[in-house]
């Protein structure tokens, strides 16, 4: 009978003896690539290069396409036309020469606060601009980071509407970089990681997004934190050797000769070893925080929920494996969503103090902008204010679901994301996605507070659409395989290659779901012209119409106070701020041309001197809003200063 402890001792020994090995292996690994590196040579460098620049341009050249005519007018205002299922909504209501406003217009306007509180030094969340003249000044919670640099620099050189446009060209190529990263770990196949990345840069969600809210141009951030984590949780593993296993080997470039492939894959293993995950896991913290700085409540909130997805799926296979967790990785996740959390909650009460304006918190909005049915994911509508556009298509959906049920069954890298595709579903389709008498987005939507401030849960398709094309991938590099494999494997190749990078293409096309309108970005009308020339010692202005401070025409207003640097009466604003509801209530005869005496009042209490009448298409029928300018001069209390196109500049006379 053994003595107690004997078979601790001897699993003692046995792990020693697997350490002492796995070093010994690791040695060799790097004496033999040291070996290979001159015979490899520095190609394979050149052609992973040369792949990251491909896909960079290929990106830039699907977002010129996916907005154009825009290259052709960058200093233009970009808009989505609507389809059949939007007609009659107001948000795409537009007639020939008219001002349209938009969400678009007041991501210009807080890129031109946040650069100005930049240049002046001043808190970053002040909003000097509009609700000008009040007791106390409107605050904003959107930073715009890291765009807002990018509109800083080249504001001066190319003009505010050409830089924010350069923005959502070099988000695209970000977006298509950080996928193409991601997706590399999921295939042997670089043209198949390149094809994925194009088609979640281009998601008819996401250019929909980017032709009217902030949002769409962080969805780098989503494949950029995905790729951190896996890199961190397999450099921990790497370095915990034999007691963890190794993490799966680097896929070879199916490009190189299977000898070439062969010593590129040791020497790159080889170069990897004793790496720490320190790196990825602050690049890991850099994503996250940027998006929590940004401003983005629900991209902050989708991507603390991945986190601790992916963090706990690396807990629960470990134990089922009976292996060390990855520890650090997972304290490293978690600690990022804990700094990230904090910080907007943080800001968040600081700006708003507990109350938001707008429909946020309301199940009827919720209601409002879901998709009509699942089958929304295969056809082409726009839905409500556009929000309903969930579209993918018929074969990305079909190779993803394969990819799923592969992936599950043989256990693949990509089973994180298998897992998580159902629950994406169910929280991206909201109250759509009931179930007979169950309706469980209803009840998480009462139930957990951080929900209630969601009232568009499909969003979350910068990440549900990142699941499908991850799977999509995996079903594609699995289908990949046995052509590689087979005799004959070059000519295999070209073909599969050529039918990939001709379905990449038909997807990429059927994406273009409408036609673009590009409207001017009246940067040299004359009444821009005469505002900016006076500057904010002639007091603020009033745009007409002057609308509720949550009311998305009101940006009409702060675009023109971003062209002319003016301060505005006008805003569209969501902080808590009954003052500023009761003055715009005071002022709101004069939207039909009336010159009442307690508007009047309001203009001389503030100073503003100066009124603006746009041509805005859903406050004014058309020519009604000459019919406003008409009567506000024949009041005696206003004369007509300049008129351009769609706007008209008055000033006071009393």
């Amino acid at each position: 009978m053994p003595p107690p402890g004997a078979g601790r001792t001897g699993r003692a020994a046995r792990r020693e003896r697997g350490r002492v090995t796995g070093g010994a292996r690791a040695g060799a690994v790097v004496e033999e690539a040291g070996a290979a590196a001159g015979a490899a040579g520095s190609a394979p460098g050149r052609r992973r290069l040369g792949w990251w620049l491909g896909v960079a341009l290929a990106a830039a050249a699907v977002w010129a396409l996916l907005s154009w005519p825009l290259a052709l007018h960058p200093g233009g205002l970009w808009f989505v036309a609507g389809d059949r299922s939007t007609a009659g909504q107001p948000h795409f209501a537009t007639r020939p020469g008219a001002f349209t406003s938009g969400d678009v217009l007041q991501n210009v306007f807080i890129d031109s606060v946040i650069v100005d509180n930049a240049r002046a030094l001043r808190e970053p969340y002040l909003d000097l601009r509009e609700g000008a003249a009040g007791p106390r000044p409107l605050r904003t919670t959107s930073l715009n980071l890291p765009w807002t640099v990018v509109v800083g620099l080249l504001w001066p050189l190319a003009g505010l509407v050409a830089a924010y446009n350069a923005t959502l060209a070099l988000s695209t190529v970000a977006t298509a970089l950080a996928a193409f990263g991601l997706l590399r770990r999921h295939t042997r196949w670089p043209l198949l990681a390149a094809a994925g990345a194009l088609v979640y840069a281009a998601s008819p969600n996401r250019t929909f997004q980017l032709s009217a809210h902030f949002n769409a141009v962080m969805w780098w951030a989503f494949p950029a934190a995905c790729w951190a984590f896996e890199v961190m949780v397999d450099r921990y593993r790497r370095a915990a050797g034999g007691a963890e296993g190794p993490p799966p080997p680097d896929p070879p470039d199916p490009a190189d000769p299977p000898e070439r492939a062969g010593r590129a894959g040791r020497a790159g293993r080889a170069g990897r070893v004793g790496r720490g995950w320190a790196g990825p896991a602050l690049a890991l913290a850099a994503v996250a925080l940027t998006v929590a700085l940004s401003g983005e409540y629900h991209l902050t909130l989708y991507l603390a929920g991945l986190l601790t997805f992916l963090a706990a799926f690396e807990v629960g296979r470990a134990l089922l494996a009976r292996r060390r967790p990855p520890w650090g990785p997972v304290a490293a996740a978690l600690a990022v969503v804990g700094v990230a959390t904090g910080y907007v909650l943080v800001v968040f009460a600081r700006v708003f103090r507990g109350t938001v304006g707008g429909g946020n918190g309301r199940w009827q909005e919720v209601v409002l902008y879901a998709p009509g049915s699942l089958a929304a994911l295969v056809r082409k509508e726009l839905g409500e204010a556009g929000e309903g556009m969930v579209y993918v298509g018929a074969l990305l959906l079909a190779v993803a679901l394969a990819g799923a049920v592969v992936t599950v069954a043989r256990r693949g890298r990509a089973l994180p994301y298998a897992l998580l595709l159902p629950p994406l579903v169910l929280l991206t389709f909201g109250p759509t996605a009931r179930i007979g008498p169950l309706d469980p987005y209803r009840f998480a939507f009462e139930h957990l507070p951080f929900l209630s401030f969601q009232r568009v849960p499909q969003r979350l398709m910068a990440l549900t659409a990142l699941v499908l094309v991850v799977l999509a991938v995996a079903a594609g590099d699995r289908l990949a395989g046995p052509l590689r494999a087979a005799a004959g494997a070059g000519r295999a190749r070209r073909l599969a290659a050529a039918a990939l990078a001709l379905a990449t293409v038909a997807v990429l096309a059927d994406y273009r779901v409408t036609r673009n309108v590009i409207t001017p970005g009246y940067r040299d009308n004359r009444v821009v012209a005469a505002l900016r020339s006076a500057g904010d010692r002639a007091g603020p202005v009033l745009g007409l119409p002057a609308l509720g401070r949550t009311t998305t025409w009101n940006s009409a207003t702060t675009y023109l106070a971003a062209l002319s640097r003016r301060r505005t009466l006008n805003a569209y604003n969501q902080t808590w701020a009954p003052w500023l509801d009761e003055r715009l209530a005071r002022l709101d005869p004069l939207n039909r041309g009336l010159a009442d005496p307690a508007a009047l009042a309001v203009l001389r209490q503030t100073g503003t001197r100066q009124v603006v009448v746009i041509d805005e298409p859903r406050a004014f029928p058309p020519d009604a809003w000459r019919g406003t300018v008409a009567a506000l001069v024949a009041s005696g209390r206003f004369r007509l200063v300049a008129e351009d196109g769609p706007l008209a500049l008055l000033e006071l006379t009393g």
